[in-house]
């Protein structure tokens, strides 16, 4: 397990997350759906969280981990198919699916 890589692919999501709720509302229609913009944000708090967790050490952050993957995996469906789903939210998707697989190895007992 490299807790690195993981710590870096939440931030990169927790970035991606935020970024991408910027584009949505700009966008404005569907793509800044209540529920949609929700999710993201929850997407991003929790990857900045994990990611604080296993910074300092945390003996909670398996579990924090686990929560993560769960709602990263979410966030990636949701903007994979939410209507007219580009180029940015295919890579909010990419980015929250990254986190997903890294914070699952995370969330695995040693």
């Amino acid at each position: 397990m490299d807790m690195g890589r993981c710590i870096a692919a939440c931030l990169d999501c927790h970035r991606t997350c935020l970024a991408t709720i910027q584009h949505c509302l700009t966008k404005g229609g569907h793509h800044a759906e209540q529920a949609h913009i929700r999710l993201m944000m929850d997407c991003a708090q929790i990857c900045a969280t994990s990611a604080d967790f296993m910074i300092r050490g945390s003996e909670h952050h398996p579990h924090l981990c686990a929560e993560c993957a769960e709602i990263c995996r979410q966030c990636a469906e949701d903007c994979e198919g939410h209507p007219g789903s580009d180029d940015a939210m295919r890579a909010c998707a990419a980015a929250c699916r990254a986190c997903a697989e890294e914070c699952a190895t995370m969330a695995r007992p040693r």
